[in-house]
């Protein structure tokens, strides 16, 4: 049986472009020189995420205001849903903040009045836009900003992303980060890194799939989450994440900080595991090292 998750947000900020890049594995830059037409009507697609298939709705923004008020349409649209993902870009919240906390608080009004159990998400989408050398910090004063004018009981999570090629990581651990809370094979993966990671300093680990695309991704506590935007560039600069990358080590440019950095392919585990990555401000290559054969081990017993 499928996962249903479900897009929404208004005209031309992105979703599609996000399902055709991410999901089907289009060009970006392709889409950029040619750009999507608007969705017209509610387009399905299915789509394999590990062990997991996904059913996935695409709603045209052109509808947004009739399905926020049209009960049929919205029993349809968000009804046996697993994920809520409402998408706005970063001009538009510039220009009509007041406008899309409003979309996102009758988002949550319909998800309880027609009771389902979905996961409503946020993504603030085309970042690149935001030219600041304080990405992260401008990033994260942006987060207290929606969840400060939501005022609602629950803290929606925000995810910050693009599909700019130094930045496009931050949708592929979006989605994934999504999709893996559905996933047995991404949740036990995701709880034996946790567990080995979580009493470290400034310490984070990704995992990528055969499409080298960011599976999961899990930090420790008191990682500086504003360097995340300079290591996605890092990695994808740096190309890590290719099949090249066994057993390699490097010191990586953070924006403000240097991280070292050890990589382990473990395709061997499971066939939608590509590459390990760990990188920390505090640990050298051998603890690194040594948290990789931690993982590898945990994985013996799961696999082997």
């Amino acid at each position: 049986m499928a996962t249903k998750v479900t897009f929404v947000g208004k005209p031309e900020v992105g979703k599609t472009t996000i399902k055709k890049v991410i999901l089907e594995g289009e060009d970006p830059n392709e889409l950029i020189m040619f750009p999507l037409e608007a969705t017209i009507g509610i387009q399905y697609s299915l789509h394999d995420f590990m062990d997991l298939k996904v059913s996935l709705l695409d709603s045209p923004g052109q509808s947004l205001p009739v399905l926020l008020e049209d009960e049929q349409k919205q029993l349809m649209t968000f009804g046996d849903t697993g994920a809520i993902i409402y998408i706005f870009d970063y001009p538009n919240w510039i220009e009509n903040s007041q406008d899309i906390i409003d979309d996102i608080k009758k988002i949550y009004e319909i998800r309880n009045k027609l009771e389902v159990e979905a996961k409503i998400v946020l993504f603030l989408h085309k970042i690149d836009l935001l030219i600041h050398k304080k990405i992260g910090s401008m990033l994260a004063l942006i987060r207290r900003q929606v969840i400060k004018q939501l005022n609602l009981p629950e803290e929606l999570p925000i995810y910050f992303t693009s599909l700019h090629p130094n930045l496009i990581y931050t949708v592929y651990n979006a989605i994934s980060d999504i999709f893996s809370n559905f996933s047995k094979d991404s949740s036990q993966l995701k709880e034996i890194i946790k567990n080995i990671i979580h009493s470290l300093s400034k310490t984070i680990c990704v995992v990528s799939n055969q499409k080298n695309n960011l599976i999961i991704q899990v930090s420790s506590s008191d990682f500086d989450s504003s360097i995340l935007y300079y290591l996605y560039e890092g990695i994808y600069k740096s190309n890590k994440l290719s099949e090249e990358s066994h057993s390699k080590s490097k010191f990586i440019n953070a924006g403000s900080k240097i991280l070292y950095m050890v990589g382990e392919n473990i395709s061997n585990y499971h066939p939608n595991f590509n590459d390990i990555l760990i990188f920390s401000e505090v640990l050298q290559e051998e603890d690194l090292k040594k948290l990789i054969e931690q993982v590898k081990e945990e994985l013996d017993q799961h696999y082997n």
